[in-house]
């Protein structure tokens, strides 16, 4: 195959073998971010006409005269050519500071998307790919793992269906992702608050309510982005002011929001029947570890049924706290309660105040204690580098080996709420690693997007105990988009089975409550004192207080998400939710509500999570089981945690999850640790 070879000498510390699209996302070899909507769309179209040039030659070798590199490794470096520059460039719609580039990267995303089902629905393409398997090539282990990903890929977006059949599915494929990426613009367009008087904020901190920006007449606005909603409905005694707060919560993306899941549930129906599936779920559990229904169906109901007497006791526990509180017996116990006695439990029983704690733990502390921690596990360093950004709050880091100075990725962190942004936490990765034409290895770019208290009022950010397990979280992702290291980039980065995909993450929340640990991250932003040792004691006995609830939380979550994609005919998904929360959840939805219009795993372009949402707690079985092992030997045992990079965080698809794992247990893994944490006996 005949392309242009460019190469970008940079702080990649690695060439580049792209088209000039791709050579225009970069500066001085680094990423740039500074585009105009216009070059936006045309950088897309110059890439897909690249690979109309490109998947030419791939098409015009004679079956007898197919190769590796002539057919699979060519189409693979024709769509990496391709994918990186929507793959990239789309992201900046859930954070670039201008709106109308976020616009243009909404429109790419979709665009991409959809291009990138074209290309999966091509017969030609699949033929070829075809013809290659035919001869019976002898591959090595990466390159039999790449030619089943993508027959399996192409036979999985309708490239075997014939005539109307494929018309209608790619019809209905075009029209989902139109109607996926509407859902999320509803979501990030957001800007709806409550005003509040100063009366009406009762119990919440002075740091909190210094921060709050206000009305023309003196009200106070809380907002419901993250770090406004989260310490509100855990703090504030207004009953009311929380109810109202978790009405204009649970209903962000509106009555048109709802209309988008239902029509895009019954598209997701319709397709997987197209491709021979009797439903949405049998489609998509094919190839996880779960691999069929009735293995998940009976995971979550026994997460549910061993919870369930737990989690009755705790809300028993709550809703008495509950009539104390008042002075007599209250009607009932509702969501816009269930944040407030817990965190109030936690405080009259286990002496845990969350935002005294969170006075110690100020975001640069905590992440420079974060890159001192797992760099010594994983043998890294992180070195703060002057590169482009979005916007003046993303901070860059290299990642690089420890032993050998190596650059393994470039890390962006933009921790802070503004409007237009994504209202979640998540780790995306812009460019993955894989072996570039020339020998070199071209390095990842990951970020970290999240919603952490930004500083203001001569007031550091601040984070609360659960904000560090979320940025531990996340970095976990980052860590393991960083460091897989396949050939072939459908091999790696966030490429990985996504029933495990939760596992590095959830893994290293673990940290956070390690005394250790504890006292590396915290210091007041006062003092400059580190956390005292009776609230280090007091928060980690609390570690598995009141767990129960919010796994069933999850629980119900993840029932949710198959129940809506079970059926094969219209769904009411505020009638399922509405029975669901309560069976499984044991809290009633709220009259009024409808908070599937925020279900965003599951309206997702980029990540798979359409009958997925259980992979967390299936996730959270693998991690658990795989810390047990650091609670044997240590959290600081460096020759575990090296063992843990080579083969939890590293392999990527070159390896089944099953394989990984039980090479670094030395066994399969079980649910014991998992069980034991939520005191299953």
């Amino acid at each position: 195959m005949k392309k242009t070879i460019i190469i970008l000498n940079s702080f990649f510390a690695a060439a580049f073998v792209f088209g000039e699209s791709m050579d225009k996302m970069f500066k001085d070899g680094a990423l740039r971010f500074d585009y105009t909507p216009a070059e936006i769309m045309l950088l897309e179209k110059q890439a897909s006409e690249r690979f109309e040039k490109n998947i030419a030659a791939v098409l015009s070798v004679p079956k007898e005269q197919r190769t590796f590199e002539n057919t699979l490794l060519a189409f693979e470096r024709a769509y990496t050519d391709y994918w990186y520059v929507p793959k990239a460039l789309s992201l900046l719609t859930y954070f670039h500071k201008d709106e109308d580039v976020r616009e243009a990267a909404a429109k790419l995303e979709s665009k991409g998307s959809q291009f990138k089902a074209s290309i999966l629905a091509r017969k030609d393409i699949y033929g070829a790919l075809k013809e290659f398997s035919s001869l019976n090539p002898k591959l090595g282990n990466e390159e039999e793992r790449l030619l089943a990903f993508w027959l399996a890929k192409f036979k999985r977006a309708g490239a075997e269906l014939e005539g109307e059949a494929a018309k209608v599915y790619a019809d209905l494929t075009s029209s989902k992702m139109e109607n996926i990426t509407k859902y999320n613009v509803n979501l990030m367009q957001n800007t709806d608050s409550l005003e509040l008087t100063r009366e009406e904020l009762d119990g919440m901190s002075d740091v909190y309510i210094n921060r709050l920006n206000k009305t023309k007449d003196g009200k106070y606005i809380v907002t419901l982005k993250y770090p406004d909603y989260n310490p509100f409905m855990a703090n504030a005694k207004n009953a009311e002011a929380r109810k109202a707060l978790q009405i204009k919560f649970a209903n962000r993306g509106g009555l048109e929001n709802v209309g988008l899941l239902e029509t895009v549930l019954a598209q997701r129906s319709i397709t997987s029947r197209l491709l021979g599936y009797k439903d949405h779920p049998q489609y998509v559990l094919e190839d996880r570890m779960a691999k069929d229904e009735k293995t998940l169906k009976k995971f979550l109901s026994g997460i549910e049924k061993n919870l369930r007497p737990i989690g009755k006791k705790e809300l028993k526990e709550y809703k008495a706290l509950k009539d104390k509180e008042a002075g007599y017996k209250t009607d009932g116990f509702y969501l816009w309660d269930a944040p407030y006695y817990t965190n109030l439990y936690k405080k009259l029983y286990y002496n845990v105040d969350h935002e005294k704690i969170k006075e110690y733990f100020m975001t640069d502390t905590v992440i420079k204690g974060m890159f001192e921690i797992f760099g010594g596990l994983f043998g890294l360093v992180f070195e703060r580098v002057d590169l482009p950004v979005w916007h003046e709050d993303v901070l860059v880091y290299k990642i690089k080996d420890a032993k050998t100075g190596a650059h393994i990725s470039n890390f962006y962190m933009d921790l802070y709420p503004r409007d237009g942004k994504y209202t979640h936490a998540a780790c995306w990765s812009f460019i993955d690693g894989f072996l570039l034409e020339n020998g070199q290895y071209q390095t990842p770019s990951v970020v970290i997007a999240s919603n952490l208290n930004p500083p203001g009022n001569g007031i550091p950010s601040l984070l609360t105990h659960s904000e560090v397990e979320t940025l531990f979280h996340e970095f976990g992702h980052v860590l393991q988009m960083s460091l897989t290291h396949p050939k072939y980039a459908s091999l790696g980065g966030d490429n990985i089975t996504w029933d495990y995909i939760e596992t590095h993450s959830q893994l290293l929340e673990n940290w956070a409550w390690n005394k250790d640990t504890l006292k590396k991250i915290s210091k007041h932003y006062k003092t400059g004192e580190s956390l005292p040792n009776e609230m280090i004691d007091s928060l980690i006995k609390s570690k598995h207080a009141g767990v129960a609830l919010p796994m069933l939380r999850q629980n119900f979550q993840g029932q949710l998400d198959y129940k809506y994609h079970k059926s094969n005919k219209h769904v009411d998904t505020t009638g399922v939710y509405e029975k669901l929360i309560k069976q499984i959840y044991l809290i009633p939805m709220t009259e009024g509500t409808y908070p599937q219009a925020n279900f965003a795993h599951i309206m997702s372009l980029t990540d798979p999570y359409d009958v997925g949402y259980y992979v967390y707690a299936w996730s959270l079985v693998i991690a658990d089981d795989i810390f047990s092992e650091f609670e044997k030997q240590g959290l600081d045992n460096k020759e575990l945690g090296l063992k843990l990079r080579k083969y939890i965080y590293t392999p990527g698809l070159t390896e089944e999850p099953n394989e990984m794992v039980e090479k670094f247990l030395g066994r399969p893994y079980n649910n014991k640790a998992f069980l034991k944490n939520f005191g299953v006996k």
